[in-house]
């Protein structure tokens, strides 16, 4: 299923700057890629809770590799820790977040020097193993590229996939000792339709990080979950309505999140989707604060954030503020069930801004069905009553409409209504508000794939081969058929 090795220097940079590099030698080895550089991958928390598990078994070793992962002279992808040949590896697997990291799989595939598609591959190509967030919006996305998809959250599935290819002579017993062996687990080639996804049981979690880094986008924090799921109701959020895909809402026990943080961890992150909703989230950063350690947070709502909470983040070393509006007016937000008012947004600022926060972003979309140029004119009357008290911008997203949800059918707001509202609010804040916008073709085509099933890696596979653009993107998801 693989074997040989070709030394080559690491990426030197990388290592230099990171702590809990695992750096092993083992009879079996998995590469584990990740569609983005080194710098995103080191900050998603599950792509390092796979490196972690998969790490944990002697007869296995799992090394990491990237898209810029290039041996020396040549094309060819290697593993960041000792430079094996990626396609020299017993499996290779990657970790999907986004509906564009479809993309990205193809493209690493492909400079691995093997064919995209599993029907195109042979049996005696290492076996290509898929996960991540993607997988709850739909595994369906990415089983044409796939031979095993963990469905869902991998906790159990992952020391069993690790354990079976250390076993296995072969990738079709490989495969055959997969199905059915753990919640989640889902081989294509054996079954049409992919399995519920798995939820990990509460004493599995937190999840927690292998490493930390000063290269890493989130600067030397070491990762780890403070709750998992989401109890809310928003309509637009995969997380929060598809409770059978995502699961239910899960705190982490205070002490056990305790007990898995490295004395010498700069910082904490702390993660999830509703990190604030946890019933003792303000106990949980005093004590990792006193313990010396700087605190970040995944999410805060404005409803949530309290006097002693902010003080023990400043005191932690927090010297920004995230929030989201999710919805350009009080009635739109209303209209989701986002829950967030003016009043909360106002109150989460003035407590900020009294304990010396100075600069704040605001996440909002644009495109929720039914909005209207009032709307837009609320959301700029807000935000520029909000950047009185400190330094404020906001992060624009046009709504993506995903499935499983209860606006699942609802069409994406057309390209022109979309750009129009964008620069309808630019000229409206006038320089008051730093505005970022993403750009809304861009969702348009996140859209698309998000719905076309196995029809979005046939899609990808086009697209790359085309250039990657808007334009060839556009014509793929013509050419596989429309939603």
């Amino acid at each position: 299923m693989g074997k040989g090795r070709r030394k080559v220097n690491a990426d030197s940079n990388a290592l230099a700057g990171e702590v809990g590099t695992i750096r092993r030698t083992a009879p079996t080895r998995i590469a584990l890629g990740y569609p983005a550089s080194y710098k995103v991958a080191a900050s998603s928390l599950g792509y390092q809770v796979v490196y972690r598990i998969w790490n944990e078994a002697p007869a296995v070793v799992c090394e990491r590799f990237f898209p810029d992962s290039t041996g020396r002279g040549r094309n060819a992808l290697v593993t960041l820790e000792s430079g094996f040949p990626v396609q020299s590896a017993h499996a290779i697997a990657f970790s999907v977040a986004s509906e564009m990291d479809i993309h990205g799989v193809v493209a690493l595939l492909e400079l691995c020097g093997l064919s995209p598609l599993r029907a195109h591959r042979g049996a005696n190509v290492a076996p290509v193993i898929i996960g991540g967030p993607l997988t709850i919006l739909d595994p369906r996305l990415v089983s044409p590229l796939a031979d095993v998809v963990v469905v869902g959250e991998g906790e159990e599935a992952l020391p069993v996939i690790r354990d079976a290819l250390a076993d296995a002579p072969d990738k079709e017993t490989f495969l055959a000792s997969l199905d059915g062996a753990a919640s989640g687990l889902w081989i294509p080639s054996l079954n049409h339709e992919p399995p519920i996804a798995a939820h990990a049981p509460v004493d599995l979690i937190p999840a927690f990080a292998a490493t930390w880094s000063k290269h890493a986008e989130l600067k030397d924090l070491f990762l780890i979950e403070a709750a998992r799921g989401c109890k809310r109701a928003c309509s637009f959020c995969v997380m929060s309505r598809r409770m059978d895909q995502a699961g239910p809402f899960r705190a982490a026990p205070v002490e056990r999140v305790l007990q898995h943080i490295p004395a010498n961890a700069p910082g904490v992150g702390l993660v999830g989707a509703a990190v604030t909703d946890h019933p003792d989230i303000e106990q949980m950063v005093d004590l990792i604060v006193r313990r010396g350690h700087r605190v970040s947070l995944s999410s805060i709502r404005a409803d949530q954030l309290t006097e002693q909470l902010t003080r023990s983040l400043v005191a932690g070393g927090l010297k920004s503020l995230t929030l989201a509006a999710d919805g350009s007016s009080e009635d739109l937000r209303r209209s989701v069930k986002k829950g967030i008012t003016k009043d909360h947004l106002f109150a989460a600022v003035t407590i900020a801004a009294a304990h010396g926060i100075r600069r704040i972003k605001v996440y909002s979309m644009v495109g929720l069905p039914g909005e209207q140029d009032a709307d837009m004119e609320e959301l700029a009357g807000l935000l520029k009553d909000l950047s009185a008290h400190l330094s404020l911008s906001i992060a624009v997203q046009a709504f993506v409409p995903k499935p499983g949800t209860p606006l699942a059918n609802v069409p994406m707001a057309d390209l022109p209504e979309i750009r129009h509202r964008l620069q309808m609010l630019r000229r409206l804040l006038a320089g008051k508000v730093r505005m970022i916008p993403t750009s809304p073709r861009w969702s348009w085509i996140d859209w698309k794939i998000a719905h076309m099933g196995e029809r979005a890696a046939h899609a990808a596979i086009e697209a790359r081969s085309h250039g990657g653009t808007f334009a060839a993107w556009k014509r793929a998801i013509e050419n596989q058929g429309e939603k």
